[in-house]
């Protein structure tokens, strides 16, 4: 098999050198790797051809696999062209990579299915394949606790800063590979608690994660800055195991069991010279099955992002499926969109009152008229004359009665069948003839035709009016919704 490396991370030197030696593999092409490591990678890969950039691997097809080292913008841009492209992919993953670059690989996998896998580094050692087989034949009984705690001077440190604690990104980086190794020992862990210790200005002097799932042992796991050092404890009810790993993957494996009332116990080495030949072996055997060691691999990144959820709401969080917070974010965007509405009803009434003014011919005495029922309509005079019916000498009556103390303008409706001014003055000296009787002997003074608005402005008045008031009725209607989502009481989260 032919493989092409596209970016560098020191850590697959091991990978590199496993392939070279291997008759069977080799490294024909290289690209995006910095000149600071290329003497790393010739030492690794004798013979390999450097490329200029990552666009000539796509004219390059001699390559049956690319391995993908890195988390610069070309080597990310590079990889989803690639994997556009049809070709097969080996991800060595980093939690600076991010879960938008994956999930997007991830989208094209699900497209065209090209083959991608990731390349695995602490599941992938000797040792952890062991200490997995010994939980596996229940040579430690039923596993109870799996501790992690490691060590590990923060970039201030070695950079010779001030600040003494780790960035979120130190431990991000941390973290991810822990997590995957928690997870091949532990099971499918489906709850996460975060603990940051420290400040802002002095960094985090410790980080505390805890996993958590139905029916699986707790795992948790603890870094802080200091000299490097790394150890995974394992406690069962038949015994317990200790691994311990260097920088350099050399590492030991002490296992103690408990039968009856004697002890017995084991101790494994390895120096860390085959933890590239396990890396081979495993990337070969995830080609044939890549949805599943894909999606495993993408579960360390969204396990890495929930710690981020956790750490800002302050509580635990479910990975899979979580129906508090699934509400709460309902319930959140229907309190904006509520929020939203009214503040449109607000805006709609104003602009409705002012609109209203601009457009409304009727004066201010008119409309205080209006307010007063001072005005005579034109369903109170006989249709298409001037002369007053029952109900008209009715309101003039009640009129006359309201106006005695001081002389308030009484407006007459023309009439809305244009028969024209003939009719209108009519109708003033109709209503003018019933205030006299009444007593109101200068009530000629104080009667006037109401001025009417045009049709299309009456029209557009009403629609207005309807404009303002629907943002309230919709933002009613979506109120419904929290009581027909709202689940009953017996019914209870499922897994997903």
């Amino acid at each position: 098999m032919k493989f092409a490396l596209l970016g560098w991370n020191s850590k697959i030197a091991p990978l590199l050198r496993a392939v070279s030696a291997d008759s069977r593999h080799s490294f024909t092409i290289a690209t995006e790797v910095p000149n600071d490591s290329l003497a790393e990678l010739l030492a690794a890969a004798p013979g390999i051809r450097v490329l200029q950039s990552w666009e000539e691997l796509l004219v390059d097809t001699a390559a049956d696999v690319t391995l993908v080292a890195g988390d610069s913008e070309n080597v990310q841009a590079g990889a989803k062209q690639l994997a556009n492209d049809d070709r097969p992919l080996a991800i060595v993953p980093q939690a600076s990579q991010g879960s938008a670059f994956i999930y997007e690989l991830t989208l094209t996998h699900d497209d065209n299915r090209v083959p991608l896998v990731p390349v695995p580094k602490l599941p992938a050692h000797p040792l952890a394949t062991k200490l997995n087989d010994a939980i596996g034949r229940g040579d430690l009984g039923q596993i109870m606790l799996l501790r992690i705690e490691r060590s590990f001077p923060a970039a201030t440190q070695q950079a010779g800063a001030s600040g003494s604690g780790l960035t979120r990104d130190e431990v991000d980086g941390a973290m991810f590979h822990d997590v995957a190794l928690l997870r091949f020992l532990g099971g499918n862990y489906n709850r996460i608690t975060a603990v940051h210790s420290g400040s802002d200005t002095t960094g985090i002097t410790q980080a505390t994660l805890t996993l958590g799932g139905n029916e699986l042992a707790e795992a948790t796991w603890t870094a802080r800055a200091g000299q490097p050092a790394w150890k995974l404890e394992v406690s069962g009810s038949a015994g317990s195991a200790t691994l311990e790993l260097d920088e350099a993957f050399v590492g030991s494996l002490i296992v103690n069991t408990t039968e009856s009332e004697s002890e017995s116990g084991s101790t494994l080495k390895d120096d860390g010279s085959g933890i590239g030949a396990c890396q081979l072996a495993a990337l070969e055997g995830s080609l044939d099955d890549s949805a599943k060691h894909w999606a495993e691999m993408t579960r360390a990144f969204e396990t890495v992002e929930a710690t981020h959820t956790s750490l800002r709401r302050r509580r635990t969080i479910d990975l899979f499926f979580e129906t508090t917070s699934e509400r709460s974010i309902f319930k959140s965007q229907m309190t904006a969109i509520g929020c939203g509405l009214i503040m449109l009803t607000l805006f709609g009434l104003v602009a409705f009152l002012l609109l209203g003014a601009f457009v409304d011919s009727s004066s201010r005495l008119q409309r205080n008229a209006e307010a007063d029922n001072r005005i005579v309509q034109d369903s109170e005079f006989i249709a298409g004359t001037a002369q007053l019916n029952k109900t008209g000498l009715k309101h003039v009556s009640e009129i006359s009665r309201e106006v005695q103390q001081s002389a308030e303008t009484i407006f007459v409706m023309p009439d809305s069948e244009g028969s024209g001014d003939t009719v209108n003055e009519g109708r003033i000296v109709s209503v003018v003839k019933a205030l006299v009787e009444v007593g109101h002997s200068d009530s000629a003074a104080f009667v006037k035709i109401a001025s009417v608005p045009h049709p299309a402005t009456q029209i557009l008045l009403k629609v207005l009016r309807f404009l303002w008031i629907a943002p309230l009725l919709l933002f009613l209607l979506l109120q419904t919704l929290l009581f027909v989502t709202k689940p009953s009481s017996s019914e209870a989260p499922t897994e997903e």
